[in-house]
């Protein structure tokens, strides 16, 4: 029989670094390309839909 596997690590604050590191590059892309305000209307609908995002206590 085999055995129930064991408890894997915890990869949430890599992950979490991460995607800060592709949505900060991404962002400077936008600026880069289209210019200041693209870049902060991009970061303003982020805030938004991520602010729907129920929250877990």
């Amino acid at each position: 029989m085999s055995q129930p596997p064991g408890r894997v690590e915890d990869y949430t604050k890599p992950f979490l670094v991460m995607a800060y590191v592709v949505l900060f590059s991404g962002l400077f892309i936008l600026w880069a390309a289209f210019g200041y305000a693209i870049s902060l209307l991009t970061s303003l609908f982020l805030h938004v839909i991520l602010q729907k995002i129920p929250r877990r206590d």
